[in-house]
């Protein structure tokens, strides 16, 4: 049974009589998410990054980059990541219902295809029904499609509360670079476990060669109006989203596979934005406000495990693919359960 406490969902467990230290590599979505959790728990927890924390323009960043809808996407299929998926939904809820300043709300999605949507059985409950769009809601072009309504958490808005929850929680951040396990808590005492949580950079930090990258860029633009996504499966326009949010649209859509490339295309970008004035005609008069490339930590099965590296009791929790904001709360619950059987 899960519990709340105070802003965060845990699981209930024993406060320690004595506060043990924990390092967590990484400082996006999900390094956050663990540490928050952690925190939560009574540790007193250090978080290592490489970049400047709260940057809104990381390069490289997956977190950074996402739109972000909830979605579990380029990961596994399994029960334990339907579980996983779960619990993040209705944190995520949770907190768009309590604190409105964390940049969460749900939000309908009309998703495109040229062929006629068939229900995922995989998806089954999340969420709520999922219905064919009527023919006044598909574009030209589009003969099928299906609307849902799922959260739709803004990271340029979300990123920032949760480096602020971490403050308050006294979780310390420490910008500097990581290059082993052991490299990350060099001044802590002996014995203190370090969570791996940074995303595609994680495959170096733990010699992982089964985690691969897969590059997407996105473009930020003024909303003239939009209130609904639009998701494109495939057709001319495909693959495309545009996503409005508090207060900017962001527009992306192709997955690079096998890409660690994190310099800019501006062809990509003309074509994206010529695609989703297409399918959004009222971001003809719409401007650029900024842009992005992000790294999808992408691996046949998403990391949550406990591992002896040389003297260091490690605990993994990477590779979700584009699934990092769909499976934070879940997976870090796991993997600060993880934590607590160390010792």
């Amino acid at each position: 049974m899960c519990a709340s406490l105070g802003s965060i969902l845990v699981l209930p467990v024993p406060r320690r009589s004595s506060v043990r230290s924990v390092v967590v590599v990484g400082a996006g979505v999900i390094g956050l998410s663990c540490a928050l959790v952690l925190s939560e728990r009574g540790w007193s927890v250090t978080v290592i990054s490489r970049d400047d924390v709260g940057s809104a323009s990381v390069d490289g960043s997956a977190s950074v980059a996402a739109a972000s809808l909830w979605a579990p996407t380029l990961v596994e299929r399994s029960e334990r990541v339907r579980q996983w998926a779960y619990v993040t939904l209705a944190e995520l809820r949770r907190i768009a219902a309590a604190e409105p300043e964390a940049g969460i709300r749900e939000q309908a999605a009309l998703t495109l295809g040229e062929a006629a949507w068939t229900p995922d059985p995989w998806m089954r409950g999340f969420g709520g029904p999922v219905r064919d769009a009527r023919a006044d809601e598909l574009p030209v072009g589009y003969g099928a499609g299906a609307v849902s309504v799922v959260p739709l958490i803004d990271t340029a808005r979300y990123l920032p509360w949760l480096h602020a929850r971490c403050r308050r929680s006294e979780v310390e951040v420490v910008h500097r670079d990581a290059r082993s396990p052991a490299d990350a808590a060099p001044d802590l005492m002996h014995g203190t476990p370090v969570v791996i949580a940074a995303g595609f950079g994680s495959g170096a930090l733990v010699d992982d060669p089964s985690l691969t990258s897969v590059r997407g860029q996105i473009v930020r633009m003024t909303n003239p109006g939009l209130t609904r996504t639009v998701m494109v499966r495939d057709g001319a326009l495909g693959p495309l989203f545009v996503v409005p949010r508090f207060d900017d649209v962001v527009i992306g859509g192709p997955s690079q596979a096998e890409s660690s490339d994190i310099g800019f295309d501006e062809g990509l970008e003309r074509d994206l934005v010529t695609r989703a004035r297409a399918i959004a005609p009222a971001l003809d008069d719409a401007t650029v406000l900024g842009r992005a490339v992000g790294l999808r930590p992408v691996r046949p099965t998403v990391r949550v495990e406990r591992e002896r590296i040389g003297e260091t009791d490690v605990v993994h929790c990477y590779g979700h693919g584009g699934a990092g904001y769909a499976l934070s709360w879940g997976t870090a619950v796991a993997a600060a359960d993880l934590v607590e059987q160390i010792g």
